[in-house]
């Protein structure tokens, strides 16, 4: 009892240094989840959504833009396509299904974005407040039903009308044979769909006849095989020999190049955290250094009421892991309120839990904080011993 009641003493002699280094290992401990969470959030989502579909096929276009749109609403639309183009792709023996997608409407400035259900499920989006229903889900009701983005929500309702032109805003003529009827609103996403309007592309298709419009186009198809291994024939076949030029892109390919520098910049930001964290516990080091010749007085009196060497020395071990296990207990509490500030702002955080192995670099900087705090329990075992 005596032996705690002088750590506590002591640790009180020093509560401001000792709070300081607390508060700066706390922080790099939260730094270093966050950022492998994030990191390992957005390695999810885009292994999720790029496993979904084989191929990306569009008009001539940069690849990369190409994927970043048609899987994450990066960018702007690629070059358009002739409606043919993708019924004749559609029609390949290769292929299981085939999603179109326009996004050449409007509606009061806000996209429309027409495709088909598989679209949908390959974006993994959901919606809520469905006409009828109260499931989560993206399925169209009919070819007039239509999603609105989450950042529509506040203007439109379940039910609402919403008539679209190619162009600007429709007039009021336009809204007998030009409208669709909101059937929910998509749930949160954090990309350019969340101020969308996902329509049915058959009814959409329907609206332009009425609307007199000729042209059938569309921006991009997205395309699942039956078999992944027929990809390098269907690729090679639709850009070599094919009658129209097309950009075929493999989403996976091109999210692996794009991985390669989002995994530099990740191991930037961890190499950073582990900096901060090991000044922090080299903070900790030189306060008990500097403190260790004021305590010889403790020592003298901790020997007179029978304390061992091997005590003293335990003494001087706990006063550091104490301090690390209180910042890493702040730590966490404060990467628990990090994620739930940045899953609002970053949806993509709240569809994982940190992977246990994410956990290594806070375990080495750990050990690396119990093997320092070592040095000066080893220091006083061996001045005890002596006196």
């Amino acid at each position: 009892m005596v032996i705690l009641k002088m750590m506590g003493t002591s640790l009180g002699q020093r509560a401001g240094r000792a709070t300081l280094s607390v508060l700066a290992l706390a922080f790099s401990f939260a730094l270093l989840l966050v950022i492998s969470h994030i990191h390992e959030a957005v390695r999810s989502y885009a292994r999720q959504v790029s496993s979904e579909a084989d191929l990306v096929i569009s008009a001539p276009t940069q690849p990369m833009h190409l994927v970043l749109y048609s899987l994450f609403g990066i960018g702007t639309p690629p070059p358009v396509l002739p409606w043919s183009v993708y019924e004749d792709i559609a029609a390949f023996a290769e292929v299981e299904w085939a999603a179109p997608v326009a996004a050449n409407e409007r509606h009061e400035g806000h996209t429309v974005t027409a495709s088909t259900g598989h679209y949908l499920d390959t974006l993994q989006l959901q919606a809520v407040n469905f006409i009828g229903r109260t499931e989560v889900g993206t399925t169209f009701r009919n070819e007039r039903s239509a999603f609105i983005g989450a950042d529509l929500g506040h203007l439109y309702h379940p039910g609402e009308v919403l008539p679209i032109a190619s162009e600007l805003s429709p007039s009021a003529d336009d809204v007998p044979d030009s409208s669709f009827i909101v059937q929910g609103v998509l749930v949160e996403t954090g990309t350019s769909l969340d101020k969308n309007i996902l329509v049915p592309i058959e009814g959409l298709r329907t609206i332009r006849r009425a609307q007199g419009i000729s042209s059938d186009v569309i921006n991009f198809m997205l395309i699942k095989l039956h078999d992944r291994g027929s990809l390098a024939g269907v690729q090679q076949r639709l850009q070599e020999a094919y009658p129209v030029p097309l950009a075929v892109v493999d989403p996976i390919i091109e999210l692996a190049r794009l991985g390669y520098y989002e995994r530099m910049l990740n191991k930037v930001f961890m190499a950073m955290s582990f900096i901060i964290g090991l000044l922090s516990l080299l903070m900790i080091f030189f306060n008990l250094a500097a403190a260790f010749t004021e305590r010889r007085d403790e020592v003298e009196l901790l020997r007179m009421v029978g304390a061992r060497p091997w005590q003293l020395a335990g003494l001087t071990l706990a006063e550091p892991l104490l301090q690390m296990v209180l910042a890493l207990f702040s730590g966490s509490v404060l990467y628990k309120l990090c994620t739930l500030f940045l899953g609002r702002w970053i949806p993509l955080v709240n569809r994982i839990d940190l992977p246990v192995e994410q956990l290594f670099w806070l375990l080495l900087l750990f050990l690396l904080g119990f093997g320092l705090a070592c040095l000066p329990a080893w220091r006083m075992y061996g001045v005890s011993k002596k006196t």
